[in-house]
């Protein structure tokens, strides 16, 4: 009867371990995600900070474009992606996909959420998608490649 209080017991103590455990590896991972978030939130203001102090306050001109289509390219998760841009009166009015060469349509699809957030923010200073960063970068490079071809 001894015998089974001490099993018992012993058995609860390890459960009560590896919750504890547990929990730190979760909260580990949420501090680090933190830092992570925190850190491209400084060096975006960094960034920007340098931008506005590179202009002068006479020089007020923003990025000039010229109206069109135009079609830029990119490395994406497992390949080549090609995106279009319809820019009038130097705003993006269209994004549309041409080609996405990958092996998992499943991270591009994820990532072609930044195509909405571009087109509302007019930039592609947007933050990647969580688990589909390649393609992520893909998207934005490919958009990025198009204004490029746009600049006056």
């Amino acid at each position: 009867m001894q015998q089974t209080f001490w099993v018992k017991l012993l058995s609860c103590l390890i459960v009560i371990a590896a919750i504890l455990i547990y929990n730190g590896v979760i909260t580990s991972r949420e501090q680090a995600d933190t830092i992570a978030q925190l850190e491209y939130a400084l060096e975006t203001q960094e960034a920007s900070a340098s931008a506005q102090n590179s202009t002068t306050s006479t020089d007020s001109v923003s990025y000039c474009y010229n109206d069109g289509t135009y079609q830029g390219e990119a490395q994406g998760y497992g390949g080549k992606v090609i995106m279009e841009i319809s820019i009038e009166q130097d705003v993006i009015i269209d994004i549309q996909v041409i080609s996405a060469e990958s092996k998992d349509a499943a991270y591009f699809d994820a990532a072609s959420a930044l195509i909405d957030e571009i087109l509302e923010t007019q930039s592609t200073d947007v933050d990647t998608v969580s688990d589909a960063t390649f393609s992520s970068n893909g998207i934005i490079g490919a958009i990025k490649d198009a204004l490029g071809k746009a600049e006056r």
